[in-house]
């Protein structure tokens, strides 16, 4: 499924759900393994690798163990971060989903193309990512710029919500990430995050 969108908003985020939630609905049915496919929700990262790029920016992380028994203690991300260039809207992103469904990867499950808006969807997106750029890298809020920067982090808390899906199919997906300068040029990031969504208790 290939999402196509003019602006990345809030509508725009509604909009993707109802055309995605029919379908992951029909896979969790088929796959009996929760009551409920859908609905308010804790996300954590099991690991985090990059992905083929020209490594002008960087994420390394090392997430935390994630327990399911204290599921309100936020995850730490310990790592670096690495930008030889600035981020700002001019830059393009991209994002793919795969699904975890019979003890395999269903590649490209669903497929995201962002337009230029690269720095305001993590600030508007992933507002406590963008948190940790402003702590260690110096970020701007208005205009959005993340600068040129080399950071190391350790056990740094992350608190991984994401303000425009407020409701979210459970299951497990990997989650890959890509950021260019022009829709067919080269990754200048890219990386790829084993998450799960889980109901919130």
């Amino acid at each position: 499924m290939n999402v196509s969108a003019v602006m990345w908003s809030p509508l725009v985020s509604i909009a993707v759900w109802v055309t995605l939630l029919p379908l992951l609905a029909f896979h969790f049915v088929l796959s009996k393994r929760i009551n409920s496919f859908a609905g308010p929700y804790i996300a954590f990262a099991h690991s985090w690798e990059s992905c083929p790029s020209d490594k002008t920016l960087e994420l390394l992380f090392r997430p935390s163990h994630f327990s399911r028994s204290r599921p309100y203690d936020l995850q730490t991300i310990s790592g670096n971060i690495s930008f030889k260039g600035e981020i700002t809207d001019n830059i393009l992103t991209d994002a793919d989903l795969a699904i975890w469904s019979n003890n395999q990867w269903k590649e490209n499950a669903f497929i995201f193309r962002i337009p230029r808006s690269g720095c305001s969807v993590v600030r508007d997106d992933i507002p406590d990512f963008f948190r940790i750029l402003t702590k260690y890298n110096g970020a701007r809020r208005d205009p959005c710029v993340v600068p040129a920067a080399h950071s190391v982090l350790k056990n740094e808390p992350v608190n991984w919500t994401f303000p425009h899906f407020p409701i979210m199919p459970y299951g497990r997906y990997r989650f890959q990430f890509r950021a260019r300068k022009t829709r067919e040029g080269p990754a200048i990031l890219c990386v790829s995050v084993d998450c799960e969504v889980i109901p919130k208790p």
